[in-house]
């Protein structure tokens, strides 16, 4: 069989769609019959005999066949080796499965070298400070303490220069996110296999190598040293091993150094004593920066008992004021939902949750909330609205008038943020989304009527609060951001006027300081 269809049988086999008996018969019939088989065929006969009803995804797998022949070869297991030949399988109907097969170009490989990723890839170029890494090839034959060395060497070298992320992934050159841009490491050759599982599987102890190869993915926190920490995700994809790293920044940095506008507003919230606080926005946006900056203000200035729950622990809270007790999901607890349910016996004041991911750890967080707690938590939500929706759309109907209830009393405040890149390109400055629990917001979460919230918000700019669109706009007006880097964020037409008006004046004011510098 050809590589294309070997590929094909491997993942039907694998996904349980069709037997490796099945596939065999199906290669006997065509035989039998003098046809050449092509992939397109074989899948055809497969379909016309019953084999598999799911049309849609036996299309996606002959695509996904036709790249991995092309890209790897042949797969690591063949389905049709050490096969009875001339033995066909008494279910198939063989007479039919002679008449739908047709011509092809009939290729058999004694052969089947194991799958090897293209690493003749083009040059590439980049920055000055992309060069100069650590040779990230030569973890081949190293042992598991030398290519630790070596991914340690390089995740450092990343964070020297700001990095944010570090991907080592099987079949791609190692490459980096900094402020907010992709960088491919040009030195590096294309990570193999070995090299990838070499690297990516060294930090791992025997408890999370187990889980990894049960799973075939892992999520947990690398500490070299306390302040020398890495977010981190290993998985299995089609070309081998793939790690992601995200440098987590252990200084603490106060609200104002985040970029909000009126820090005091962000610092109110936390004087709170019962309440919900959400933290939301896009991956990669500074949740989790901003929300441990509200824990490290309230363990400054507050004498209280604070318990988060995070997956994993990333930055490390050492009691000022508070004590503070941090939990890792996986590690210290099954679940969010399981971990909320225990910190209502703990004592807190205040909780802090990673991540409302589910109905039932959103339930537990409003029930925290309603009961004298002050929760603070994140979502992966685009704005203040979508927020709304997000918490309540996740509730059956018959429960969602009781939740709107619960929520309206409860809610302090939702800041929504994005990290866009600075107008030259040296950094990162963020924009806000700031919605205050006032009585008309309070009014219209209870009566369900979130798609108002944007123009109340937008009224409401006197007493802090703020829309995307204008952040974008005051981020342009501060001179943070170009007029072509925010005009494509906006919409709104008085808004876009506005920076009109400010764009045209700024050139005129710098054709003026031209003429007067030609002038003299």
């Amino acid at each position: 069989m050809n590589k294309e269809i070997e590929w094909f049988c491997f993942h039907l086999v694998t996904e349980n769609l069709v037997s490796e008996r099945h596939c065999r018969a199906v290669a006997h019939a065509l035989e039998e019959a003098k046809v050449d088989p092509d992939l397109a065929t074989f899948a055809q006969v497969i379909i016309d005999n019953g084999l598999c009803d799911n049309v849609d995804h036996l299309q996606q797998l002959t695509e996904m066949a036709v790249d991995e022949a092309r890209t790897l070869g042949y797969p690591p297991r063949s389905v049709f080796e050490d096969a009875a030949p001339a033995i066909a399988d008494e279910d198939m109907d063989e007479g039919e499965a002679l008449r739908q097969a047709s011509g092809g170009a009939r290729r058999r490989e004694e052969e089947r070298p194991r799958a090897e990723i293209d690493t003749n890839a083009p040059a590439i170029r980049g920055p000055d400070w992309l060069y100069g890494w650590p040779d990230l090839s030569q973890a081949v034959g190293l042992g598991k303490e030398q290519a630790l060395t070596l991914l340690i060497d390089f995740l450092h070298k990343a964070r020297s220069y700001d990095c944010s992320d570090v991907h080592i992934s099987a079949g791609a050159r190692p490459f980096v996110r900094r402020y907010k841009h992709v960088f491919l490491v040009p030195d590096q050759a294309v990570i193999t296999q070995e090299v990838s599982e070499a690297l990516n599987l060294s930090p791992l102890n025997e408890v999370q190598r187990h889980t990894f190869d049960t799973t075939r993915d892992l999520d947990y926190s690398y500490a070299i040293t306390e302040d020398d920490r890495y977010r981190t995700n290993v998985m299995l994809q089609r070309l081998g091993i793939a790690g992601s790293y995200r440098i987590i920044d252990t200084r603490i940095r106060s609200l104002a150094e985040l970029g909000f506008p009126d820090p005091k507003v962000i610092e109110k919230l936390t004087t709170y004593h019962q309440g919900l606080v959400l933290v939301t926005g896009p991956a990669g946006c500074g949740k989790s920066t901003t929300m441990a900056s509200m824990v490290n203000l309230i363990n400054q200035s507050r004498h209280d008992h604070i318990i988060s729950v995070e997956d994993p622990i990333e930055v490390v809270h050492r009691p000022i004021n508070c004590n503070i007790t941090q939990r890792e999901l996986n590690t210290h607890t099954r679940s969010f939902a399981n971990s909320l349910r225990a910190a209502l016996r703990e004592d807190p004041d205040i909780i802090v949750i990673g991540e409302l991911r589910d109905l039932e750890t959103i339930e537990m967080a409003i029930r925290s909330a309603e009961t004298g707690h002050l929760v603070i938590g994140t979502l992966h939500t685009g704005s203040a609205a979508t927020t709304m929706d997000r918490i309540l759309d996740v509730f059956p109907s018959n429960q969602q008038a009781q939740i709107r209830s619960m929520t309206s009393e409860s809610l302090r405040g939702v800041i929504c943020q994005q990290l866009l890149p600075n107008r030259d390109g040296s950094g990162v400055v963020m924009a806000s989304e700031i919605m205050l629990a006032t009585l008309a917001v309070s009014n219209l979460v209870r009566e369900g009527k979130t798609f108002q919230l944007p123009s109340i918000i937008q009224t409401s700019r006197n007493i802090g609060m703020s829309t995307m669109e204008q952040s974008y706009v005051d981020l342009y007006m501060a001179g943070k951001r170009t007029y072509e880097q925010t005009l494509p964020l906006v919409k709104t037409g008085e808004l876009i006027r506005q920076m009109q008006v400010q764009e045209a004046g700024r050139n005129e004011e710098a054709a003026g300081g031209a003429k007067k510098r030609k002038w003299f």
